[in-house]
């Protein structure tokens, strides 16, 4: 679990299963779902530190298993086998449909993992990834539905506001190990404020798409994840340096999920 990147996992678990009850998916299908995208995020957290274990090795990741020899390559790449294999066929079992997009997020993190994070085009498997979430998970009720447009626009924006926050804290470190994905080829004052573009984006549409009995909701959480999101870029290049700008930024993230669910209850 340590290996599995399980901050990001149980939030994006959580995602769904929110997602899940907001589209009124069955409780037998949003359990299956739900299990499947668990394993989904199992695969790609894990994979992503069988990939990088030598730079984290160089790193001296001591908190990461695969660098300290707790958690076997062989056992590791198993789990990813199994957790892939079972996030598609429980997918499938709920729809065929929904096993293409569970497809099209296992294959967005793998290829972010396998090479494109230290290319320009590193934000693409995170829009990508995210944007099939909602459709694989309206595609599981009954009967299946496609999800509107701008809520897949929106899930693309989280995804990728959370590639560029999550680059804030090592931004440095990254670079040194040659990873320069677009994020990292940004000064981080720029990396700054496309995150507020995008929540702004992101929470001015979810706004304008919410009925207006969800604006109770939608209003203070959209403006909230603003203001956050703000408050974030203005920490980023203090000295010293501190965590603060990625804790800021996952709360605006945070907030502007909150107004989705909102719009689509």
């Amino acid at each position: 679990m340590r290996a599995s990147h399980p901050v990001p996992t149980f939030a994006v678990t959580m995602l769904t299963l929110l997602l899940a009850i907001a589209f009124g998916v069955p409780p037998v299908n949003t359990v299956i779902i739900v299990v499947a995208v668990f394993a989904n995020q199992i695969a790609i957290g894990l994979s992503n530190d069988i990939v990088d274990v030598g730079r984290d090795r160089r790193a001296g990741r001591t908190d990461k298993p695969l660098v300290t020899g707790a958690l076997p390559l062989s056992t590791a790449w198993a789990v990813v086998a199994v957790a892939t294999m079972l996030s598609v066929v429980l997918s499938v079992l709920v729809d065929p449909l929904v096993g293409v997009f569970q497809v099209v997020f296992l294959v967005s993190g793998f290829a972010y993992n396998a090479g494109l994070k230290a290319t320009v085009w590193s934000a693409i498997p995170y829009a990508t990834g995210f944007a099939a979430l909602p459709a694989l998970v309206s595609l599981s009720a009954q009967p299946p539905r496609w999800p509107d447009g701008w809520v897949m626009l929106v899930a693309a924006g989280l995804g990728v506001s959370a590639h560029f926050a999550n680059v804030l804290p090592d931004g440095d470190s990254d670079r040194v190990e040659g990873i320069r994905g677009l994020p990292q080829r940004l000064p981080a004052a720029v990396t700054a404020t496309l995150l507020v573009s995008i929540t702004t984006l992101s929470a001015a549409v979810v706004i304008a798409q919410g009925s207006l009995g969800a604006l109770w909701v939608t209003v203070p959480a959209g403006v909230g994840a603003v203001v956050v999101s703000i408050t974030a870029a203005l920490q980023v290049n203090r000295t010293p340096a501190t965590a603060w700008p990625f804790r800021l930024s996952m709360m605006a993230a945070g907030l502007l999920v909150l107004a989705l669910i909102g719009a689509l209850s």
